[in-house]
């Protein structure tokens, strides 16, 4: 019989919990959560009672054995006004009708076709650069990833137009993480200064993306973009994705399809830029393979040293660092009984840094992913991606897109960081740094 008291963990205060520590120092706090209570701790944020599971077994418990018997959490819902019954947000038979959709699209053999714009937009960001020249490198690879987000999701080349629904995101998105941190957030309609900008910010963004799908639409032949082929995609009964759903997806997709992989490739940057020998190491391997060229989909397999850096930044640094689950009914887990709404938090930055499963942990050393130390540890001790049925649909494209742009950029510059740079971290939704990392570029 499953226990009835909660998993270890920490009291918080009367009202608030823990949700003080939570919204100053998260990353910290979940560490601490680990450390201190074990692999299934318990916290509260002011109503919501909270486990926190840390080991691997009990994560592929939430996210696998027992998948049907949860939904994304309350924190996920936060975004709902932007995002809607997209992919991430929505639940049960429309997802999964959403999901066998849009999984077409995503296809090995249809995400190949991508590369050429992956390296042709990342060569005019090139071009734009200089030697001497100042960047930030967050903002310069969010930039090309969104540029070749909307290239391959809407067809999209207009630079006005890309500029004006980043923006839009942005904005919208900045007031709703706002409401993240509330303890009770106050309903959208109530008319609020901050929920009336956030309903304009929101509805400005959708009439944006209306646009783009009614060009889509209106379009006598097909194109190769990813808005195409959701417009054209039929399920098994005949039936197409509304106006509304296409808008839910485009922007779920967008979101899941830049900025995980814009913070890939930064934390990657900063990674090597000061860790010059696995810097050396990286050109060394594309010297060889590649001598200056951008590499294609045919030459990925032969760049191993590539996906090790890869995959370790993705460890140290985890663009989607959180990830949470609310059950639908009573469970159990690790020992415990786990009550209907109860919220389920996983951390990749937690798990990432289990000194059971990854050596010194702190440590970037991309060599560790070069002996098959993905087939020896738990799955679920490295899950950069999510898992379970709601396995993130892109990881392929995601993937495919940092190892080219690594290559690409790596074979003509490389970044200094500014000596006064301090590393700090703004975990939202991704794992952003708070200051951006400023750089000088060098030729190589």
């Amino acid at each position: 019989m499953p226990k009835n008291e909660l998993p270890p963990g920490p009291k918080g205060t009367l009202i608030g919990g823990s949700l003080a520590e939570f919204n100053t120092n998260r990353l910290d706090f979940f560490l601490r959560l680990a450390r201190e209570y074990g692999d299934l701790a318990s916290f509260r944020l002011g109503p919501h009672r909270m486990f926190f599971p840390s080991h691997p077994d009990l994560i592929e418990q939430v996210l696998v054995t027992d998948a049907k018997h949860y939904v994304k959490h309350f924190g996920a819902r936060v975004y709902k006004p932007v995002l809607g019954n997209g992919l991430v947000t929505s639940e049960g038979d429309f997802w999964l009708r959403q999901r066998r959709l849009s999984q077409p699209a995503f296809l090995k053999n249809r995400v190949l076709t991508y590369a050429p714009v992956m390296s042709n937009l990342t060569c005019a960001m090139l071009a734009r650069w200089r030697p001497g020249q100042r960047v930030d490198i967050g903002y310069e690879f969010n930039g090309v990833t969104s540029a070749i987000a909307l290239k391959t999701l809407f067809g999209l080349d207009d630079v006005g137009d890309r500029e004006e629904f980043v923006n839009s995101l942005r904005n919208t998105f900045d007031l709703l993480s706002l409401r993240f941190r509330d303890l009770i957030p106050i309903p959208l309609w109530v008319p609020t200064p901050r929920n009336i900008r956030t309903r304009r910010a929101i509805a400005h963004l959708r009439r944006v993306v209306d646009g783009f799908i009614a060009a889509g639409r209106a379009r006598k032949e097909p194109g190769d973009d990813l808005l195409s082929r959701l417009v054209s995609a039929r399920d098994e009964d005949g039936s197409r994705m509304t106006d509304q759903q296409l808008r839910d997806e485009a922007m779920t997709l967008y979101l899941a399809g830049h900025e995980t992989t814009a913070l890939t490739l930064t934390w990657s940057w900063y990674l090597l830029a000061t860790h010059p020998d696995a810097e050396a190491k990286l050109v060394e391997e594309w010297s060889r393979v590649l001598g200056g060229r951008s590499p294609t989909p045919d030459d990925l397999h032969k760049l191993p040293y590539t996906d090790a850096v890869i995959a370790e930044a993705m460890r140290v640094y985890p663009p989607v660092y959180l990830i949470g689950r609310e059950a639908t009914c009573d469970l159990e887990l690790g020992g415990y009984r786990v009550k209907k709404g109860t919220t389920i938090f996983m951390s990749q930055w937690v798990s990432h840094r289990d000194p059971r499963y990854f050596a010194d942990p702190e440590k970037f050393y991309p060599e560790r992913w070069l002996d098959g130390l993905a087939k020896r540890i738990p799955k679920y001790a490295y899950y950069p991606f999510g898992g379970g049925p709601r396995v993130c649909i892109g990881n392929t494209f995601a993937l495919m897109e940092a190892a080219i742009l690594l290559a690409t950029v790596g074979q003509r510059y490389k970044f200094t960081i500014d000596p006064d740079t301090v590393l700090a971290f703004n975990p939202q939704i991704t794992l952003m740094p708070t200051n951006g990392i400023p750089a000088t570029l060098a030729m190589r």
